[in-house]
């Protein structure tokens, strides 16, 4: 067998792993994480698909006959979900603001997954005093708080929405390097690691080939868990003024609805976003926590 055969053949193996460890986890859900599921899924198309979706422009204000503004009108025909107090059509700037919100869940989940495992499986692996140093500068990690953080990111770098998405990403994977870490430390004595150890196998494809496959799992875990948490802090962080208000995301429209005093007597405006960001969070951490508590096959898996 040629190298590049040897190579082409190790990559299609180690996808097939860490493929077969996803369906092991998801083939079995519950009907309440399928229902989470089809809903994250539902959020998903609307997202990338959310502007042919739209009646109108999110941005376009909408007159009376006589010319007038129609200023937070309550849901008609016209306007599904009414009107804001600049005449824009809420159901509109709803749905196109679906993108925004699913590009900071995963965007943001990305970031925390990829430095958390990263950092787990080096800390966990190599030990000593590489070990000490990432652990250390983890508990460093703990004490940084997300929103002083995003707000002086803003100060720095420019209120904006993907600088806020950076800012809580640089600052919550400590808890899934921690997690993982611990992982690996069980993982790494294990008869087939240490068997791989013995004859020779290169760093890389013990940690690609036998490690990272047998803490897939717990990271799915933590991005659920991650996407959720970016969606609403970067809501949160849209609400107090810490991203680019030009961005229709759910959270600016609560805050646009805050802002014309329409909280209490325009629901249209402000329940909806509000109810969507609560179940997007919810259908998230229901995946999460499902796939907490099921136990990992790992010597099926890895035999």
């Amino acid at each position: 067998m040629s190298i590049q055969n040897y190579v082409y053949t190790a990559d299609r193996e180690t996808i097939r792993r860490y493929l077969s460890v996803v369906v092991y986890k998801f083939r079995n859900l519950s009907p309440m994480v399928q229902l989470a599921a089809a809903y994250l899924f539902g959020i998903i198309v609307v997202g990338l698909l959310g502007p042919e979706f739209a009646p109108y422009e999110p941005g376009a204000q909408h007159l009376n006959d006589d010319g007038s503004l129609r200023n937070t009108e309550a849901p008609s025909r016209d306007h599904w979900l009414g009107t804001t107090n600049r005449g824009e059509d809420v159901f509109s700037r709803l749905v196109v603001g679906a993108r925004p919100t699913v590009i900071a869940g995963l965007l943001g989940g990305s970031i925390v997954i990829t430095i958390g495992v990263t950092v787990g499986v080096i800390a966990g692996y190599f030990g000593g005093k590489i070990d000490s140093v990432l652990m250390r500068f983890t508990d460093l990690v703990y004490g940084v708080p997300v929103i002083p953080t995003a707000i002086v990111l803003a100060a720095f770098f420019g209120t904006g929405f993907i600088t806020s998405i950076i800012a809580i990403g640089l600052v919550l994977w400590r808890g899934a390097a921690r997690v993982i870490r611990s992982q690996v430390l069980q993982i790494k004595q294990r008869p087939f690691v240490q068997a791989a150890q013995a004859t020779g196998a290169s760093t890389e494809r013990i940690i690609f080939r036998h490690i990272f496959p047998n803490v897939i799992t717990m990271a799915i875990l933590f991005f659920a868990l991650a996407v959720a948490d970016v969606i609403i802090i970067q809501a949160g962080l849209a609400f107090i003024g810490i991203s680019d208000p030009f961005v229709p995301s759910w959270g600016i429209m609560l805050r646009n609805a805050y802002q014309g005093g329409a909280l209490g007597r325009a629901f249209w405006w402000s329940i909806p976003p509000g109810v969507l960001i609560a179940t997007t969070v919810l259908a998230s951490y229901t995946i999460g926590r499902s796939l907490e508590s099921k136990d990992t096959n790992a010597n099926a898996l890895t035999n």
